[in-house]
């Protein structure tokens, strides 16, 4: 039995899988996504050129179900609360209300599907008359399954991804629903089996209802699945691929395609686990990106059939018509949902990451090879347009929004020059951000204007105030300003000049008109009692917290291999420095004297500068930048403009407690 399992396809598929992620990254510095990588490669080992990798039931299976898991793991990435935020008044905001990701992608699934209507219309008016209905699934289609692995691995974008994620979801979804319904009436005529496609989301609902009910009426069923989640049960891990085999099934008894049941897994998921400090999701990461969904990118470029193209002469006009309509059909709706809310750099790059297009040409291809409804040439044109858009999609985004260089320092705005103004921003700047000021009292400005933050003098609520803080470049403001009233009118201020900036502040109850402007909001007195129990229970600690002389807190992430494995009180770390939280794998680990370190450890130092410098350096091995010569941004004095009659100037606000959660505003 062994000998007739040959493994070498799967050694080749495995081999290149380890190495085209460093070759990419070395030779292009991270600008080429190990994605592209990946494709290419399955594409010159394939048929088309070297013929290496051969067609193997094995190897065809292990592709099929990395395929799935991708799905699976781009549903556990939906961010449901903020999916299912009720709108509320932001309609009174509609650059905000674009920012919601239903509301975003509900709108550009429809500018999709009409530009690619009229496109297809065109090429059959053109002459080339396939299939209209098939035709218009494929052009209008995108691939999750390209845009999540490049949406994680840049990170840190926030609303933005989830706004694309959802997008490309809805658009496959109809893609593959509108399939499945195709492929029905291929072999059995329009029936029921069109209709068993409504089971999905039936299953879906019942499985989530059994869930929560389990973990709220039957406490010893969590208490029993925390026991058994960790050594050999790894009990949670067992249960999330359970769930996604059952989708996949029942995907294949409804007869519609298993990336449809497999992203459902993943959302249910999403939504009965935590996203924050679950060692669960790491775990999940790791089986996935480490094994099973390499093999379907290398696999899905080494069956791509590229020979037809030289045979076809039509293919060659095919092509352009194609690649136009599929930009054009994502880069225009980008531009007009997503700008008002985003930007047009984000915008632009958003249209271009959702012109991705692969797993349903391949599908389509598929069916239309069955029922004779593409030529060879149509086929032809798709499986350059799959290959050229899956490559250049993600080099486009990544050239259109690039990443922030590391050296670049981080932007925070103040407003606020009041005594807890004044401690946050200083703060915000001992670790490591530009800091702008913003007040009306240019007095009270001129010692943090000497301390190194920028300063302007003027009223925060007035739009030219705020573009002199430059908020469109800016990660987090912080409104230190005591008025409510006058500091919801900043927060307004602040919004219409940034819809992606953080905005931060405090108040005694909530308010629903900051949740709209999507502020936010730390409760004082619950801010204030935090402080006080942190106080009481760590007094060592909030002690050197509030001292003048402590340099701040500090992320490093172990890479020194010679760092792990040792015992903390055996690290030799300067006695300045602390070693404060340690996150692991997605937990937290309080440290303790004889608590080791490992690689990829997440470690938060705090203390005096010299030492958390050194004690950042022998855990990265490589300097702490902000602390090793970084320049002093040069105080920024701004005029004082008349505010308008009647309009009162903002007074500085009285000493409040400020509780930690604020003081990591710049960190998030």
């Amino acid at each position: 039995m062994e000998s007739e399992i040959d493994f070498a396809p799967l050694l080749l598929v495995s081999a290149l899988a380890f190495l085209i992620p460093l070759v990419t990254h070395r030779m292009t510095r991270g600008a080429l996504p190990s994605v592209v990588g990946e494709i290419l490669a399955g594409v010159i080992f394939g048929s088309s050129v070297l013929g290496i990798i051969d067609e193997n039931v094995w190897l065809d299976f292990l592709s099929l179900f990395g395929f799935a898991y991708l799905m699976f793991l781009a549903g556990l990435e939906v961010d449901v609360p903020l999916l299912m935020r009720p709108l509320g008044r932001r309609w009174m905001y509609p650059r905000v209300a674009l920012r919601h990701p239903l509301v975003a992608g509900t709108m550009l699934l429809g500018l999709i599907m009409g530009v690619t209507a009229v496109g297809v219309l065109l090429i059959n008016e053109w002459g080339k008359e396939d299939d209209f209905p098939l035709l218009f699934i494929v052009l209008s289609a995108t691939a999750v399954g390209v845009m999540a692995p490049v949406l994680k691995e840049r990170g840190g974008l926030g609303g933005y991804a989830q706004v694309l994620l959802v997008a490309g979801f809805l658009v496959e979804f109809v893609g593959i629903v509108g399939l499945g319904i195709i492929a029905a009436i291929d072999r059995d005529g329009l029936g029921v089996e069109a209709l068993l496609l409504l089971a999905l989301p039936a299953v879906f609902g019942v499985l989530l209802f059994a869930a929560r009910q389990g973990n709220t009426r039957v406490p010893e069923l969590a208490t029993l699945m925390s026991e058994l989640a960790h050594a050999s049960s790894q009990i949670q891990i067992r249960g999330a691929l359970a769930l996604l085999v059952i989708f996949v099934v029942l995907s294949q008894v409804v007869g519609t395609e298993l990336v449809l049941g497999a992203f459902f897994a993943g959302l249910a998921l999403a939504i009965i686990s935590p996203k924050h400090g679950s060692s669960m999701r790491v775990k999940l990461d790791a089986i996935g990106y480490g094994f099973f969904i390499p093999i379907f990118f290398v696999t899905s470029g080494a069956t791509l059939d590229l020979s037809a193209l030289g045979e076809e002469a039509d293919a060659a006009l095919l092509i352009p018509a194609f690649l136009l309509i599929g930009i054009v059909a994502k880069v225009l709706p980008g531009l007009l949902v997503l700008w008002p809310g985003f930007g047009p750099r984000r915008a632009t790059a958003g249209g271009v990451l959702l012109s991705a297009n692969l797993s349903l040409i391949l599908a389509a291809i598929t069916i239309a090879e069955d029922s004779g409804r593409f030529d060879e040439a149509t086929s032809a044109a798709l499986l350059v347009l799959a290959l050229v858009s899956t490559a250049a999609a993600p080099l486009g985004f990544n050239a259109i929004l690039p990443r922030r260089k590391p050296e670049e320092r981080g932007r925070a705005i103040v407003v606020g020059a009041t005594e807890t103004g004044r401690y946050v921003a200083m703060r915000l700047y001992h670790e490591g951000l530009s800091v702008v000021v913003i007040d009306t009292d240019e007095e009270a400005l001129g010692p943090l204007g000497q301390a190194g933050c920028s300063t302007v003098v003027g009223d925060a609520r007035r739009a030219e105030i705020v573009a002199l803080a430059r908020p469109e470049i800016s990660e987090v403001a912080v409104v230190a300003v005591a008025d409510e009233a006058i500091s919801f009118g900043i927060a307004q201020a602040l919004r219409a000049a940034a819809l992606d900036l953080r905005i931060v502040t405090w108040r005694a109850a909530p308010d629903h008109r900051l949740a709209e402007l999507e502020v936010d909001v730390y409760l004082r007195e619950r801010a204030t009692a935090v402080a006080l129990a942190g106080a009481v229970l760590r007094p060592g600690l909030y002690q050197a917290l509030g001292s003048e002389d402590f340099g701040g807190l500090e992320e490093v992430t172990v890479r020194n291999s010679r760092m792990t494995g040792i015992a903390l009180r055996d690290l030799g770390l300067p006695g300045g420095a602390r070693v404060i939280l340690i996150l692991r794998g997605g937990g937290l680990v309080i440290p303790e004297a004889d608590t080791p370190l490992q690689l990829q450890d997440h470690v938060t130092l705090g203390g005096e500068d010299e030492a958390v410098a050194t004690a950042f350096q022998l855990l990265s091995g490589r300097r702490l930048e902000r602390l090793a010569g970084a320049e002093v941004p040069a105080p920024v004095l701004m005029p004082h403009p008349p505010n308008p009659a009647g309009e009162p100037a903002a007074a500085p606000a009285a000493f409040e407690p400020i509780s930690p959660e604020v003081l990591e505003a710049g960190d998030r």
